[in-house]
């Protein structure tokens, strides 16, 4: 289970601290984990100076190139399994159809996935560049082995979904 963490301020930053951009590109990746924040103010979609509470949540995401390993999270995304949602549509990216949101699926289980990720680059309005997931899509099975191994990559701040030991073995394309 995901460590929670509760804010009740706009003003919080919430997420992975990713010290080190790498090369941007199309690369093999995994999930590596994720974490979910609870009860966040955020401001409301379409209302100037409205802000409602609502569950978030952030991807994970490792790759290689250059002889090392590096880290890009997704968005915050609302924990919605609505199919507009930008949960929903990342889920139906990495693994290349719908989720089943049959109330028995928990998208925590997509940690050690691999995938293949298009990793772009921006320049914050405060000029910090920093790396972003230009999509996603599921990682052709004979790739599989050039994904990072979960148990190769240090999470920044320590993991938030403890792992299981099945969780450390090599990644595999596993059929939803």
């Amino acid at each position: 289970m995901s460590k929670l963490s509760k804010s009740n301020s706009s003003g919080d930053v919430r997420g992975f601290k990713v010290e080190e951009n790498g090369p941007t590109g199309n690369f093999p990746g995994s999930l590596i984990d994720v974490e979910d924040s609870f009860g966040v103010e955020v401001p409301k979609y379409g209302e100037i100076g409205v802000y409602e509470n609502k569950d978030v949540t952030r991807f994970l995401f490792a790759y290689n190139a250059n002889g090392k390993t590096y880290l890009v999270q997704s968005w915050e995304m609302t924990q919605s399994a609505s199919e507009r949602s930008a949960l929903y549509k990342l889920l139906n990216q990495m693994k290349g159809e719908p989720p089943k949101f049959d109330g028995d699926y928990d998208y925590v289980d997509e940690i050690g996935q691999t995938v293949q990720i298009t990793v772009g680059s921006k320049v914050s309005k405060k000029g910090t560049p920093y790396n972003y997931i230009s999509s996603v899509a599921p990682l052709m099975e004979e790739l599989a082995h050039k994904a990072p191994k979960l148990s190769d990559v240090e999470v920044p701040g320590g993991r938030r979904v403890p792992l299981d030991d099945d969780s450390a073995s090599p990644f595999s394309m596993e059929a939803a």
